[in-house]
Order: structure tokens, then C-alpha cells, then sequence
């Protein structure tokens, strides 16, 4: 399995770990243009704006994001919000890997590590 890093790269915040993590925070004059342009990119790809709003109450009662096949086919991510000294959600961090290689279970595993390094 090879990555190729995306430093830089735009990406679309309601498919990936990291974004949702970011959206799940972000103010409604932010959110409500996000939810309005929802592209599918997989068959997973979370595009009703109600079930996004959904998953992203998820995120802040638990406190990290997963995303499973909604980027690309065999991508796995779970992201937590990192804040700053105010507790306001000023970046990201995520951990990916293959679909066909990670259980949903082993993703779950991974979210504790994550947020304590957010």
C-alpha cells in the first residue's frame, strides 16, 4: 500500500475525517453554504444535508469523526478538532488508512489516540 501525502490539497470537508471534525464546529453562516453543495465522490459519500447534520451531532457528543469509503473506495479516516486556548476548533488532525485492510471496529480503536494528540 503506498500514500501519497496531500499537504495542500483542497479537500471536500463533508467526505474526510478531518472535515467533519472541522464542520461539526464550524458557525451556521459557515455550515448552512457546506451543506448546500454536497458532492457524491462514492457510493458513501454523505450527500443529504439532514443526515450530514445528523453525523455531525455525532461528531460533538463523541468528540472525533470517522469517514469510511466517502473520499475514495478504500479510504478509512477517524479526526478529531484540535482547539486553541480558548477551546475554539482552529485545525484538524486525522489518521487514514485502506478500507481493506482496517475494520470499522479497529478505526474506532484509533479514535482515542487521535484526540489526545488533537
Amino acid at each position: 500500500v503506498m500514500h501519497v501525502g496531500w499537504v495542500g490539497r483542497r479537500m471536500p470537508l463533508h467526505a474526510t475525517a478531518s472535515g467533519k471534525s472541522l464542520l461539526a464546529h464550524a458557525p451556521e453562516h459557515t455550515l448552512a453554504p457546506a451543506l448546500a453543495r454536497l458532492e457524491r465522490l462514492t457510493a458513501a459519500t454523505i450527500t443529504d444535508p439532514a443526515a450530514l447534520r445528523r453525523e455531525l451531532a455525532e461528531v460533538r457528543r463523541r468528540g472525533y469523526a470517522t469517514a469510511w469509503a466517502e473520499l475514495e473506495p478504500d479510504l478509512a479516516a477517524v479526526g478529531a478538532p484540535v482547539r486553541d486556548h480558548r477551546g475554539d476548533v482552529v485545525a484538524a488532525i486525522a489518521i487514514g488508512g485502506p478500507v481493506s485492510r482496517c475494520s470499522r471496529r479497529q478505526l474506532e480503536l484509533l479514535a482515542r489516540p487521535v484526540m489526545e494528540a488533537a
